[in-house]
């Protein structure tokens, strides 16, 4: 009862100390994890530096994980630099095995421990909130952990002299296998692979284990991260499950190699250990071992990596990415240019279609978060198209039609940085302090433009259905609005700050109507042309490539620039 009641209790001291020691560090860290994530993270050996070196410094992969995914949804890292943050962090949790195996079982734990729970106690109730007390809970962590280690490795020994599992000797695959549950079976009851780590350097130094017994605790362990990360699946957003399945991927091949390699893998742990002089203690040979296989499968996933993020690209689509994807534009026919410039048109129609709906849902202040990351997307993905479709020889004709597509589309996304803003500049309806003069000048302002973006959603600006203001009639109620907001002002009925407010509203929705404008006639003069040409376009001179990308660059970068 007294071994059982040590083995608790040590285990109690380890988990809340890692506990403590993880929260710590990373309060202590602040927004040094951000920042070191955004400026680390643009190529894959310094993703793989970023999430070793974060890890091993806040003792918590899950920190980093959760800080890598945020960073993927916010889309200030790609899903290729993601991956490589969760491979260093799987590489940095080896960092605990050494501090154990170093530190833990080698020095006098309660003369290293005590004062550290002391000093850390003393900071955490000097500090306040401040980053000092963070340390020192971090400290008190550390110290707690120590004296976990030390209890349970006393346990272990005292256990040990009359008990130990079967020592794995001729290397049976169903035995490792064993003990491979075992490790995943701790670190998914205890949800820290840290924890079943120490357990395992402790029970291996205690005697309980064989090197071969605890090694393959150590896989398990190491495998056992991945149900935290299947646990985040389920309601997470695409980008999260993508990063998440990188990680289960990662450790089941690392797990995979360590079970078929695992002798080859001791007897390099243990030259290793040899070669650098390190203690010959069996945690030390553990916390090697658990390096070199995080390492090796590191170098693994380095010739694979892009092949498996681009099938996990294609998986966990929500229904926005699957919005996002082109329909209407494929590569094979690039060879033949009029189809390509069709299959453009199309595309930049849906995108007209998503732009008005868009702009309409902001006039009437409804936010929606997805549309401008959807019409973005595929602006960029036809703009790509664009620039591949002019590497070729076109036809005056169709150098024409590019042209124009360009800057309808370009347009549209002017549109989308307008409807940004007047969305960000609140309605002009519910608002109690306009009076009636200023409540009918602003709703017939606002209704004109809505009436008449729903009537040019539909057909060409020249051809309005009777009864739908054109764009002269919103030039006329704008000018009605803006003198309205003005004479309100000048005799003190309306603030200033709420008169400029809704200047620029007014100007912002005017603009968004008269971009919307341009590019409608733009997209139906190249549909109109297609129409007429449908038998296709004989003129057997073409623009040379350098005039053609000459004519694109110019066209995108034309945007109205004008001044509210």
């Amino acid at each position: 009862m007294t071994l059982f009641s040590s083995l608790i209790g040590g285990l109690g001291l380890l988990l809340i100390g890692m506990a403590l020691m993880s929260d710590g560090l990373k309060l202590a860290a602040g927004n040094s994890l951000r920042d070191f994530l955004a400026q680390w993270t643009n190529t894959r050996s310094r993703g793989l530096f970023s999430g070793f070196m974060i890890t091993g410094i806040v003792q918590s992969s899950s920190a980093v994980t959760v800080a890598t995914i945020g960073f993927a949804n916010a889309g200030m890292l790609s899903l290729e630099r993601a991956v490589w943050v969760i491979y260093g962090s799987n590489v940095g949790t080896t960092m605990t095995a050494w501090i154990v195996a170093l530190i833990g079982f080698q020095v006098n734990i309660e003369g290293l421990a005590l004062p550290l729970v002391g000093i850390g106690a003393l900071l955490k109730l000097t500090g306040a909130d401040s980053r000092r007390a963070s340390f020192g809970m971090a400290l008190v962590g550390f110290g707690l952990l120590f004296l976990g280690i030390s209890i349970l490795k006393t346990s272990f020994e005292n256990l040990g002299s009359d008990f130990s599992f079967p020592v794995i000797e001729n290397l049976n695959v169903l035995a490792i296998c064993l003990y491979v549950l075992l490790g995943f079976l701790l670190t998914t009851l205890m949800q820290s692979s840290s924890a079943a780590m120490v357990i395992a350097l402790s029970a291996a130094e205690g005697g309980l284990l064989g090197i071969n017994a605890a090694a393959a605790v150590v896989i398990g362990a190491n495998l056992g991260t991945t149900t935290t990360a299947l646990i985040s699946v389920f309601g997470a957003t695409p980008t999260a499950k993508r990063v998440a399945m990188s990680h289960v991927f990662f450790n089941l091949l690392t797990a995979l190699v360590a079970v078929f390699l695992l002798s080859p893998m001791l007897w390099l742990g243990s030259t290793l250990q040899n070669f650098l002089g390190l203690n010959s203690s069996a945690a030390v040979s553990l916390a090697l071992f658990h390096s070199v296989f995080n390492i090796v499968g590191v170098i693994l996933m380095w010739p694979i990596s892009s092949t498996l993020v681009a099938f996990l690209t294609k998986r966990f689509r929500s229904r926005e990415e699957e919005q996002a994807q082109p329909r209407y534009l494929d590569k094979n026919v690039l060879t033949m240019p009029y189809l390509a410039i069709d299959s453009m048109a199309l595309e930049i129609k849906r995108i007209a279609e998503m732009s008005f709906a868009y702009t309409l849902a902001c006039l009437n202040n409804i936010r929606d978060q997805h549309s401008p990351l959807i019409i973005r997307s595929l602006c960029k993905t036809v703009g790509n198209y664009a620039v591949e479709l002019n590497r070729g020889s076109l036809t005056p004709f169709v150098s024409e039609a590019l042209s124009n597509l360009i800057e309808s589309m370009q347009e549209f996304l002017f549109v989308l940085d307008l409807s940004d803003d007047i969305i960000a500049l609140h309605g002009i309806h519910g608002h109690t302090e306009l009076n009636t003069e200023m409540r009918e000048a602003a709703l017939n302002f606002s209704s004109s433009i809505q009436l008449h973006l729903k009537g040019l959603a539909s057909s060409s600006p020249e051809e309005l259905q009777p009864g739908i203001p054109d764009y002269e009639d919103i030039e006329k109620a704008y000018r009605v609005f803006k003198k309205t907001i003005m004479q309100q002002a000048a005799t003190g009925r309306l603030a200033i700050e709420r008169m400029d407010i809704l200047l620029q509203y007014a100007n912002a929705a005017k603009r968004s109507c008269r971009h919307l404008n341009k590019a409608q006639r733009r997209l139906l003069s190249v549909q109109e042309s297609l129409q007429r040409n449908a038998a296709g376009e004989v003129i057997p001179t073409a623009l040379p490539e350098s005039e053609n990308l000459a004519r694109l660059q110019e066209s995108g970068t034309q945007l109205d620039n004008e001044k509210p």
